[in-house]
């Protein structure tokens, strides 16, 4: 049976460790740095995830006009911040007179005093404490690469995509020290599915992110699971229908059997989260 429990006290080297181990206990994953607690993709949102003792923070990143690597998820900051304008189109200097809204942002909703963060003052927030796995970035991941290696965090940053075993491949190889990978599998990219054990053997990620609309998906069937089991960890992410086929955060905090569980019920291992500290304490039942 699958280990659930989370350990009450967790040093980097013991989440490295379970991330490592395909059959380890159940990884949870903080959406944007906990927004729920603090403006998504901010400092303090990945403080509070880290004070929580999740084991992963997922964090947007995007790059200036003027090329620097910060946080945001979307391509403008329109919705984050009282400003407007796209991330690619603004410098560094201006995005950092910016101050970011609270929770997930929008029209109505009040400034905070937090500034928008760069990625090289998130990752060592982060060093030695949890891993960061960095979306919306697969398109600039060498200048990715180069600040996980300038703040000797590449052991900690989690790339993922959909692309292909050569492309992925490439960016693997040749690098002083090896990023760490994640194969995301969707709709668009279902194909891959039949190579589940080519990338195993040639990319060796350590776990597979699977996306599926529906319960019927091949993403998510039997055979795709028996295929990754034992050999990867699998993920999933619980905050849209879409992407967990309705078994979602909402529907687990009324009836676990339908959101959480049944995914843990599949052997899903790692998975993503609106609702850190709810999905921590169904875990840990009795936990404070």
């Amino acid at each position: 049976m699958m280990n659930s429990k989370q350990p009450t006290t967790k040093s980097f080297d013991a989440i490295y460790a379970d991330y490592s181990n395909p059959n380890g206990r159940v990884m949870i994953t903080a959406h944007r740095g906990n927004w729920r607690q603090a403006p998504e993709n901010s400092v303090l949102a990945i403080q509070c995830s880290i004070d929580a003792g999740v084991d992963v923070v997922e964090v947007d990143v995007q790059r200036t006009k003027d090329g620097r690597l910060v946080l945001m998820h979307d391509d403008t900051v329109d919705r984050m911040t009282d400003g407007s304008g796209r991330i690619s189109e603004l410098t560094f200097d201006a995005i950092r007179a910016l101050q970011l809204k609270e929770g997930q942002g929008g029209e109505d909703t009040a400034a905070t005093a937090a500034l928008i963060p760069t990625l090289h003052e998130v990752m060592l927030l982060a060093k030695d404490k949890v891993m960061v796995n960095l979306d919306k970035c697969w398109h600039i991941r060498e200048d990715v690469y180069q600040v996980l290696v300038n703040t000797g965090t590449v052991k900690q940053g989690l790339f993922k995509s959909t692309a292909g075993v050569e492309e992925v491949q490439e960016f693997l190889s040749g690098k002083s020290e090896r990023p760490e990978f994640m194969q995301l599998i969707n709709g668009s990219n279902a194909h891959l599915l039949d190579q589940t054990d080519e990338i195993i053997t040639r990319v060796q990620p350590k776990a597979f992110e699977l996306n599926f609309a529906k319960d019927d998906s091949p993403v998510i069937s039997d055979v795709t699971l028996r295929r990754l089991k034992g050999k990867c960890r699998i993920w999933v992410n619980t905050m849209f229908d879409a992407d967990c086929g309705g078994h979602t955060d909402a529907v687990s905090l009324t009836n676990p059997k339908l959101g959480w569980d049944w995914h843990l019920g599949r052997g899903v291992n790692m998975i993503q989260t609106d609702s850190p500290k709810e999905l921590y304490a169904h875990l840990n039942p009795g936990s404070k």
